[in-house]
């Protein structure tokens, strides 16, 4: 069947589900997805060594039992979107669902309709999937299995026009989406979500409750350790995701690491390091860890991972876009919305605002 019979069909399908606007959005969305999954992420290299990057099930079966202990605790909020990954933030909004980060180059650029900040109204437009959406399991069994999860874009913000899914900057790539608890076993045919479910609450395994705990989020600290959770896209190696555990580098330390980037020929060199953004963290990650989020000893979250260094001479740094900076901008859509936007969006983000 030639790829334009194929979108002709999936569109027609996505119709009888959907609005005309929500299923151009959704077929955007998903034709992107089945382009960008077979080019290159931000973070990946293919020269990259994985062998120095622990599996899941590595860590959990080491000796390091804070190690262990911090894992299990933050774990349970990390999932996969597409074919990368994503991070629950909070459950602190009126509905007890998932607030969830990613990446923009994750979703796919060409997927959003506007280039300009605009928030979805879920309870009016529905461009759910079910598709490659996972997060652990509820009991806590770091195997993904067959289970698919809905997942809701929620809001995303302004996007350079020149901005590709392999170029943009980390003070941009980002938006939230939102998680129900809708979930389906996954099966040989695309399926999708009904209309956001707000009567019932995610379940998630999250045994310390960091999703709704007071401080939800907090600020990377300089020369303190923090570990990071991603599903890479090499599956068959990382059947469960992978653990990175690393320093969190100081603005003068990663202004340095720049230079060396430049001086080593690597693409992060070319970025600009913007410190009210971003942080740098001296690990080494690869194809799809992006989205995947970045944590202090207390399981609090600090980021997301966006980019990392490639070239084998370079310093070894992922980017991570801080959450400071992206509750900072989600404020500052919110402040700019007409009352009755603010009233249609303020129950998904309300413990976080």
């Amino acid at each position: 069947m030639k790829k334009s019979t194929i979108y002709t069909f999936i569109y027609k399908k996505l119709k009888q589900s959907f609005n005309t606007s929500a299923a151009i959005i959704v077929f955007i969305a998903l034709v992107g997805f089945v382009f960008q999954s077979c080019n290159k992420d931000n973070a990946p290299n293919d020269a990259k060594d994985t062998s120095t990057i622990p599996r899941m099930e590595d860590v959990l079966e080491g000796n390091d039992r804070s190690l262990i202990d911090l894992l299990h605790k933050i774990r349970g909020s990390v999932g996969t979107r597409g074919p990368a990954s994503k991070t629950i933030w909070s459950r602190k909004n009126n509905y007890f669902i998932g607030l969830y980060i990613s990446a923009n180059h994750v979703y796919n650029l060409s997927g959003w309709r506007s280039r300009d900040a605009e928030f979805f109204d879920l309870l009016a437009e529905n461009i759910g999937i079910f598709e490659t959406s996972q997060i652990p399991q509820i009991n806590g069994n770091i195997n993904l299995g067959d289970i698919l999860i809905a997942d809701f874009p929620l809001m995303h913000f302004d996007i350079s026009p020149k901005a590709t899914n392999t170029t943009i900057a980390p003070s941009e790539d980002f938006y939230l989406g939102v998680i129900d608890n809708q979930r389906i076993k996954r099966g040989p045919l695309p399926r999708y979500p009904d209309f956001v479910q707000t009567a019932e609450e995610l379940q998630l395994y999250d045994p310390n409750d960091r999703t709704t705990a007071l401080e939800t989020w907090s600020i990377p600290v300089a020369g303190e350790k923090a570990i990071a959770v991603g599903y890479p896209q090499d599956r068959a190696s990382y059947p469960n995701g992978a653990v990175v555990y690393g320093k969190i580098l100081s603005d003068i330390e990663a202004r340095d690491i720049i230079q060396k980037l430049i001086s080593a020929g690597d693409s992060e060199g070319d970025i600009p390091y913007r410190p009210e953004a971003e942080f740098f963290i001296e690990v080494q990650t690869i194809a799809g860890m992006s989205g995947g989020g970045v944590f202090n000893s207390a399981g609090q979250l600090l980021g997301i991972m966006v980019r990392a260094s490639e070239k084998k001479n370079a310093p070894k740094i992922t980017r991570v876009v801080k959450t400071a900076y992206i509750q900072s901008k989600m404020v500052e859509l919110y402040n700019t919305l007409s009352e009755a936007d603010k009233i249609k969006l303020r129950p998904f983000i309300s413990g976080e605002l």
